[in-house]
């Protein structure tokens, strides 16, 4: 069975528009040419494809499993069209990475400018998303690599982990003169007393010990403030008795302002990040030095971090 990749991207087009005028628009075709590809296509698989319904056309069963396949097809070709054009040094390429909220905050700002110096013609696209969703970013191919909490892709069979990076340290932060920082030693539960201004969602092996806290004694909402970015958390916490988790280098600004101050660090306190991407996909030469340039990044990141321990952790 031979199929044009054309009549597959037809295809492909009506099932997500399930419209022929909405699809063939999006194509920049005309719509009689839709229709012939699309009846062309079926008589080579020798099946329907499609079905008119009330809200549309919709994939029959079997279509449903054609375009899955389909689109793996699709995709692989539009990989290996993005490796030939890199290798040809045509300027063409397009890496996409996603960060979660932490490791964007800690590892993109020295990474980016570094990557993009070492290849002006590769166009770098970043991300900040909910680690939940990276696995399906990855799926969709909406993103290249993904860098974020390792737990929520360790069982997932379609992701390859490329690294599992060092932890970087997490500690309490609170503002200058909080009731918090005149205790000698404070508890997590004392912690928890405070609002908790969060980013993002914490990872279950950090929300097992906060809930555990949580049981013997009421406490506030948690989280009680949830912020869309963390310099307004660290803002938030430099004005309020709030309290966030951070690694220092995160609030440097703020620790060199005299702001902010550290509290608690414990073991379960630290990002444990992963470097991620689609299983049996096609790594090109500047994807590869993409995920080295976010391993220096990151040992950057744990030099520096090492340093402001070292200088407030004592």
């Amino acid at each position: 069975m031979q199929i044009d990749l054309r009549l597959l991207r037809q295809a492909q087009a009506l099932a997500e528009y399930r419209s022929f005028t909405r699809a063939a628009e999006a194509l920049n075709i005309a719509q009689p040419s839709l229709s012939r590809g699309i009846k062309e296509l079926e008589s080579r698989v020798g099946l329907p494809l499609f079905e008119r319904l009330r809200s549309g056309h919709q994939p029959t069963d079997f279509g449903r499993v054609f375009l899955e396949h389909a689109s793996g097809l699709l995709a692989g070709f539009e990989d290996l069209e993005r490796d030939v054009a890199q290798t040809k040094g045509l300027g063409t390429g397009e890496l996409t990475v996603g960060f979660g909220a932490y490791a964007a905050e800690i590892l993109a700002a020295s990474f980016a400018p570094r990557f993009a110096a070492e290849h002006p013609s590769v166009r770098l696209r970043i991300r900040m998303e909910d680690p939940t969703s990276m696995a399906r970013l990855l799926r969709s191919r909406s993103i290249d690599v993904a860098v974020c909490e390792s737990s929520v892709m360790a069982d997932d069979d379609a992701i390859d982990i490329i690294d599992t990076l060092e932890p970087v340290p997490g500690h309490v932060i609170v503002r200058a003169g909080h009731p918090l920082a005149r205790m000698n030693d404070p508890r997590i539960a004392d912690i928890l007393a405070y609002p908790y201004a969060q980013v993002v969602m914490l990872p279950a092996r950090v929300l097992k010990p906060i809930l555990a806290a949580r049981r013997d004694s009421p406490m506030p909402t948690f989280p009680a403030i949830e912020c869309p970015s963390f310099s307004l958390a660290a803002r938030i916490v430099a004005s309020t008795d709030a309290f966030t988790f951070a690694s220092l280098g995160m609030v440097r600004a703020e620790l060199d302002a005299g702001r902010v101050v550290p509290l608690m660090q414990a073991d379960w306190m630290h990002a444990k990040w992963c470097i991620a991407r689609l299983r049996k996909r096609v790594s090109s030469a500047s994807m590869q030095d993409m995920v080295e340039a976010l391993r220096r990044a990151h040992r950057a990141a744990l030099d520096a971090e090492t340093e402001l321990r070292a200088r407030w952790c004592r």
